[in-house]
């Protein structure tokens, strides 16, 4: 009580801090300080930071859109390979971004499953576009490269805007000013970082209980900075 107790306390902060312009920015940074530190706490020493961030959201944030593959992104990914090894998942995942209409706000519902994508994925071709494969467009994946965005450069990746009654994360169309064509921002909002903030918190209570887990014996606490 007294380690999540601390945590619960600097969400309150956060969500009374203001920053100008930039209060949803350094909102974000701060929330994802509040996971970086939860997640030193189930994870084993010298883990790498993206097993230890994805691992964090596959056990402790209840999200379900996740493991998701981002359609415009997959769209984006086949439209730069040409190999008709590649015809059936292209036909079938244009017919599916077809449907979405510039103007709607879009769920991560209308997202492709992994198994829908392996099905028609070769299974010769791992790695089509340099080393991009299927995994790195799962929304746990881009998740942590919108992470060290924020984290490393103070900014958001895409154009995506935030509209103050969506806390889920969502997609929408932005127009081309040089002609009529739009593409698809997809948006991570403050509200979404504070939830995984809340849901983590209350996830850990029950598993260091029930785990009989010291949160404290994963950190390093003393004088001398270097272990």
């Amino acid at each position: 009580e007294r380690y999540l107790g601390f945590f619960e306390r600097k969400l309150e902060e956060i969500n009374g801090s203001e920053f100008g312009e930039s209060t949803r920015l350094f909102r974000k940074i701060l929330y994802l300080g509040v996971v970086d530190a939860l997640s030193k706490s189930v994870t084993l020493p010298k883990t790498g930071n993206r097993e230890r961030i994805t691992s964090f959201l596959q056990y402790f944030s209840d999200w379900e859109y996740q493991d998701r593959i981002s359609l415009p992104h997959l769209v984006r990914l086949l439209t730069k390979i040409p190999d008709p090894q590649f015809s059936e998942l292209r036909e079938y995942t244009f017919g599916l971004f077809d449907q979405w209409h510039s103007g709607e706000v879009i769920r991560l519902d209308r997202d492709l499953t992994i198994d829908e994508v392996k099905r028609r994925w070769p299974r010769n071709v791992p790695k089509p576009l340099e080393d991009i494969q299927i995994e790195h467009l799962q929304h746990v994946n881009l998740f942590y490269r919108h992470r060290n965005s924020l984290v490393h450069e103070m900014r958001e990746p895409g154009y995506g805007m935030e509209f103050r009654e969506n806390e889920a994360p969502f997609y929408h169309s932005m127009g081309n000013l040089n002609d009529e064509s739009y593409f698809w921002e997809l948006v991570y909002p403050t509200g979404f970082f504070h939830q995984l903030c809340v849901t983590g918190i209350q996830m850990l209570r029950e598993y260091y209980i029930r785990g009989r887990i010291d949160p404290y014996d994963h950190y390093k606490f003393g004088s001398y900075w270097i272990d």
